[in-house]
């Protein structure tokens, strides 16, 4: 039967031709009608939406997933926007020590110089980059620093040519006394018995109600959001923490061990995230009212944190804390004046070291070969040693009459009275310089130097003293409280040379306790800041910080040099004279210091941060790698 060449597309269901198909000319095909294009439009976009919608289930699926496995590394806080807590730095950036056109902060953490910086930035003044980087330093370096302790800040306004010393060191309570820890000197440093008045929050709100320029909140903010949001668990805190002695301590405070131990009990591994939303708290109340640290609510936590630990703090000692602004001591060194911190701190002890050396006129041929070298060294040492032997008579001078003292200490004739007594082939047992008892300030401080844009500059540094100072945190308020009271003298208390200790340091109510902190800044016959410098590392502060200022300004050293070259400390007792362990002196140095009488062992160095001015106009800022910071500035 013939085909109709008109019939529709069909398959042929049978017969022999059932594989093949019947075909209509293209022209002679039925048409599709509009309605129908429409719907199959309609349906392929349907199915291409419903494809996509499959393929973005899938990618955000697997986006969760790895967040999931990463999140024992990286803490994710939701919120309007997404906040990772960064990675724990490796190294500082290219070009950290400068130069630098118009601002520079050298602190202990790097974060925090980086804090500091950025307060300049926003046209911030000398004064509140430092507080805002202090604060900062209270949360990264806890162990070192924070709100439960006090310090000092050295001031210089270049427009007036003027500096000031905020004296903000802890005092002893009302009810503190001479005798309170005689034959139970652990109490002095364990729990909240030893914790001295806090001064910290005060000093700051003075230092700048008189140079601030941003809102007081502005400030504390940052250290908000890094207690808050987290932080890592960086390499000076965890090796403070690693310690046995301290990782002991910290392991019976409750509050420690919830900031600091994992789940099993363990200390959190270096880069672990850390948190202290307690802290954040207490710190958004002193943003909010400062005062309230002092007189409000926040203080009446205060005093029964204090309680709790077995203190004897009153809401009364709170009250009457005050920070106490100081006329700096000043010294000559040729076209340069050095401005640093009088009793109860050490610049006198500073002070007293340059005028010993500079009658020697020190330069860079002093240190020219290894004769000259050994040389050198040795005079700087037998400077120390007079140094720390007059240090045992200062005290608070609102509570002990050193008023002669420190005049000898801060006179060049005094200085160089004391240089005759050097001498260049031998050095002496310790009663040549004085029989006196200097008490040994431990280490856990931190320090900061700054220059801003128009040329003000800070020095400052703050402590709790020992490591996590008294080794309690409030599970109150997430502070750590000091243990200051360690710092004083106690009668009776002979030491291992049988030596009586100073009355000049005993305890009185309301007392500041000695201390090594000195910062320190230094300016040129034009009021220029050449050099804000200090350091932490107790004792050892007050021999590292000349050791920088000789390296910088006689031996002409970069300051990035002058920081991080080898140091070697004496405080005259013990009778040893102490080389650094990581970055020692060279062994033919050594040997020629031993051949002079000098006993050699072995230490950790204090921690120096410096910002400089060059000669050019150029800034540079330098934060010690012994404690793994770097400088921030632009």
């Amino acid at each position: 039967m013939e085909k109709n060449e008109f019939e529709p597309l069909r398959e042929v269901e049978d017969g022999p031709d059932a594989d093949q198909k019947v075909e209509l000319k293209f022209e002679q095909r039925p048409k599709i009608s509009k309605k129908w294009k429409i719907i199959i439009a309609v349906a392929i976009i349907v199915v291409i939406v419903i494809i996509l919608a499959i393929v973005l289930a899938l990618v955000l699926r697997k986006k969760e997933g790895e967040q999931e496995k990463q999140g024992k590394q990286e803490k994710t806080v939701p919120g309007p926007t997404e906040f990772i807590v960064p990675p724990l730095p490796t190294g500082a950036p290219a070009g950290a020590d400068g130069p630098y056109t118009h601002g520079v902060v050298a602190a202990d953490a790097a974060p925090c110089s980086v804090v500091g910086r950025d307060i300049l930035k926003k046209n911030g003044s000398a004064v509140d980059s430092a507080i805002a980087a202090l604060f900062c330093i209270g949360i990264i370096n806890m162990h070192s620093a924070g709100i439960g302790g006090g310090g000092f800040m050295t001031v210089y306004n270049r427009s007036l040519g003027l500096a000031k010393v905020y004296d903000f060191r802890e005092v002893a309570p009302g009810n503190a006394s001479a005798n309170m820890y005689v034959n139970s000197s652990l109490n002095s440093k364990l729990g909240a018995s030893a914790t001295g008045v806090p001064g910290e929050v005060s000093g700051y709100l003075a230092a700048w109600k008189a140079h601030g320029r941003l809102p007081w909140k502005d400030l504390v903010q940052p250290a908000i959001d890094l207690a808050k949001n987290g932080f890592r668990f960086g390499h000076a805190a965890h090796y403070a923490a690693s310690r046995n002695s301290t990782l002991a301590a910290i392991k019976k405070d409750p509050g420690l061990s919830e900031l600091l131990l994992d789940s099993k009990g363990n200390l959190k591994e270096l880069g672990a995230v850390l948190e202290m939303p307690k802290l954040g708290r207490t710190l958004e109340r002193i943003r909010d009212d400062p005062s309230s640290f002092y007189t409000g609510e926040l203080a009446q936590d205060i005093v029964k944190d204090i309680r709790d630990g077995g203190g004897i703090i009153t809401l009364e000692d709170l009250k009457n804390y005050r920070t106490v602004v100081r006329t700096p001591l000043t010294v000559k060194m040729d076209d340069y004046t050095l401005y640093t911190n009088p009793p109860p701190g050490s610049g006198a002890v500073l002070s007293l070291i340059m005028n010993i050396v500079k009658g020697y006129n020190m330069t860079a041929a002093d240190r020219k070969d290894i004769n000259s070298t050994v040389l050198t060294y040795h005079r700087i040492v037998e400077a120390f040693k007079f140094a720390y032997a007059y240090r045992a008579l200062l005290g608070d001078e609102d509570f002990w009459d050193v008023g002669e003292i420190v005049q000898n200490m801060t006179s060049s004739a005094f200085g160089e009275s004391l240089r005759q007594k050097i001498y260049d082939n031998r050095t002496f047992d310790y009663k040549h310089y004085g029989d006196f008892y200097s008490s040994v300030n431990p280490a856990g401080t931190t320090h900061l130097s700054l220059i801003s844009p128009d040329g003000d500059a800070v020095s400052a540094t703050t402590t709790v003293n020992l490591y996590f100072g008294s080794k309690y945190r409030s599970t109150r308020t997430g502070i750590i409280y000091n243990n200051e009271m360690d710092d004083f003298s106690t009668p009776g208390e002979i030491n291992y040379f049988g030596v009586e200790p100073s009355p000049s340091n005993f305890i009185e109510p309301g007392k500041r306790p000695m201390s090594s902190m000195t910062p320190t800044i230094i300016v040129d016959h034009n009021n220029v800041t050449r050099l804000a410098v200090g350091a932490s590392g107790g004792t050892k502060i007050t021999t590292a910080i000349p050791l920088v200022v000789m390296n910088y300004f006689w031996f002409n050293q970069t300051l990035t040099k002058a920081v991080e070259e080898p140091r070697f400390h004496h405080q005259l007792l013990p009778n040893f004279l102490r080389i650094e362990r990581v970055r020692p002196i060279s062994l033919t140095v050594q040997e020629g210091l031993k051949k002079l009488g000098h006993n050699i062992t072995e230490f950790s160095s204090a921690v120096v941060q410096a910002a400089a001015i060059s000669p050019d106009g150029k800034l540079y800022g330098k934060a010690d790698p012994r404690k793994g910071s770097w400088a921030a500035g632009f």
